[in-house]
C-alpha cells in the first residue's frame, strides 16, 4: 500500500502543472567571473554552464570555462574548457550528449565550429562546422536531432548525430539575433527577437504555425524555457532592461504573467537549463556583469526532497494533531507557513510572528501533506512531509 500511494502522488504531482507552485530561490553564484552570453544546458540531473564574454571599463574578453552545477549539493565543479574562448553560442542536448557551436569571439568575426561535450568522459570532441558563421542562434533538440540557427541572415538547420551532418529546414521564421524557443510535446516555440510573434514549428509534418501573439514588450536577449508543459519568456533588452516574467499555456494558446514576481535584478544575456521540474537561470548583464544564480523552483517537488531542512527551523510534533508547532532561532522577519496536499492544493497559508508559534489544524483531515515555510520574498526556507492524526 505504501508503494501505491508513494507512487500515486508522483503522478498527481506530475499532472499539476500550475506555475503558482512554483518559487524563485537563489542559488550558489557562477563560481568564475561575472559574465554574460554564456551558454547552458542540462544532461540528467546535472547543470553545465560557460564560456561568456565581459566588457567593464577598459576589460573587454571572452572566456573558454565549463562548470557543472548539481542541485543537490548547490555546489559547482570545474569541468574540461570549452575548446576556443567565445560567446553568444548555441546549445542542445541529443542523449546523454550536449552540442555547442557559433558565436563570436573577441575582435574576430562570427563563428561556426561546432563541438560534442559528454560528461562522462568530460571531452569536447569537434564536430561537422555549423552551415554558417553566426552567432546569438537559438538552440534545441526534437527526436533524436538537432536544431540550430534563426539569427540574423541565418536559416534554421538540422543536425544528424549519426551522420554528423547538417542539412537546411524550410521555415518561415526569421530573426535577429538571441531569439527565444521553448519546446513543448514535440514541438518548437520560436519567438523571434524585437517581435511579439509566437511561431510554433513541427519538425515531423515541417509546418510553421502562428499561434498567440507574446504579451511582454518586444525584446531580445531573453532567457526562455518549458516546464511540466508550459513555456517561460523572461528578462531580456530593449530601451529598457527587463525583469517580467511571462508563461505560455499550449492547450489553450494563451499567455499570462507568471504569479511570482523575479526577486533579482533586471538582466538579459542570461542563459538557463532545466533539471526535473526546475529551472535555474543566472549571470547575464545589466550595464553591469552579473554571476548570480537562480532557481524556478516547483514548491511540492521540493517538498517531496525535502531538499531544504535547515537547522535552525522546525516544525513538530510530526505526525501532529490539533496543532502544529514551529521552532524558529533567532526571528526577525514574520514567516508564511503553507500547508498543501498531495495533489499541490494549497490548503492553509498563516503568518508566523514572535507571538504566534503554532497553527491549528483541528480541522484538517487525517492524511500526508507538505509544510512549506517560506519568507517574505517567497524564498523557501524548509520543507517537508508533515502527517496528521485527528
Amino acid at each position: 500500500m505504501k508503494k501505491i500511494t508513494i507512487l500515486l502522488l508522483f503522478i498527481l504531482i506530475s499532472l499539476a502543472g500550475f506555475c503558482d507552485k512554483y518559487v524563485w530561490n537563489q542559488k550558489a553564484n557562477y563560481p568564475n567571473f561575472p559574465r554574460h552570453r554564456c551558454a547552458a544546458f542540462s544532461i540528467g540531473n546535472k547543470g553545465y554552464m560557460g564560456i561568456g564574454h565581459i566588457n567593464s571599463g577598459l576589460i573587454s574578453d571572452d572566456y573558454h570555462d565549463w562548470w557543472e552545477y548539481d542541485p543537490a549539493t548547490n555546489s559547482w565543479t570545474q569541468k574540461a574548457d570549452y575548446p576556443v574562448d567565445r560567446y553568444g553560442s548555441a546549445t542542445f542536448v541529443i542523449g546523454n550528449k550536449g552540442y555547442m557551436g557559433t558565436g563570436q569571439k573577441q575582435a574576430a568575426p562570427d563563428q561556426k565550429d561546432f563541438y560534442e561535450y559528454d560528461p562522462i568522459t568530460n571531452i569536447w570532441t569537434q564536430k561537422a562546422d555549423f552551415p554558417m558563421t553566426s552567432a546569438g542562434n537559438i538552440g534545441f533538440a526534437i527526436n533524436g536531432m538537432g536544431y540550430m540557427g534563426i539569427s540574423s541572415g541565418t536559416g534554421l538547420y538540422r543536425y544528424d548525430p549519426t551522420l554528423d551532418t547538417w542539412t537546411a529546414v524550410s521555415t518561415p521564421i526569421t530573426s535577429s539575433d538571441y531569439g527565444s524557443i521553448f519546446v513543448i510535446s514535440n514541438k518548437a516555440y520560436i519567438v523571434p527577437a524585437y517581435s511579439t510573434s509566437l511561431y510554433m514549428f513541427d519538425p515531423l509534418t515541417g509546418l510553421t504555425t502562428t499561434k498567440a501573439p507574446f504579451i511582454g514588450p518586444i525584446r531580445y536577449g531573453s532567457s526562455s524555457f518549458a516546464l511540466k508543459g508550459q513555456g517561460y519568456i523572461g528578462f531580456g533588452d530593449y530601451l529598457t532592461t527587463y525583469k517580467d516574467f511571462y508563461f505560455y499555456e499550449p492547450s489553450t494558446d494563451s499567455w499570462d504573467t507568471i504569479p511570482k514576481a523575479f526577486p533579482g535584478g533586471r538582466r538579459f544575456y542570461a542563459p538557463s537549463f532545466v533539471i526535473g521540474d526546475n529551472a535555474f537561470i543566472g549571470t547575464g548583464t545589466n550595464g553591469t556583469n552579473l554571476g548570480d544564480m537562480w532557481a524556478y523552483e516547483w514548491k511540492i517537488s521540493v517538498g517531496i526532497n525535502e531538499a531544504i531542512n535547515r537547522a535552525d527551523i522546525s516544525i513538530y510534533p510530526n505526525p501532529a494533531s490539533e496543532l502544529v508547532n514551529f521552532k524558529i532561532e533567532n526571528l526577525t522577519n514574520n514567516l508564511i507557513f503553507n500547508l498543501f496536499t498531495i495533489d499541490g492544493k494549497l490548503i492553509l497559508e498563516k503568518e508566523i510572528n514572535s507571538t504566534n508559534l503554532s497553527c491549528d489544524i483541528s480541522s484538517i483531515s487525517s492524511g500526508v501533506y507538505f509544510a512549506s515555510i517560506l519568507d517574505n520574498n517567497q524564498h523557501v526556507l524548509l520543507n517537508k512531509k508533515l502527517i496528521i492524526n485527528n
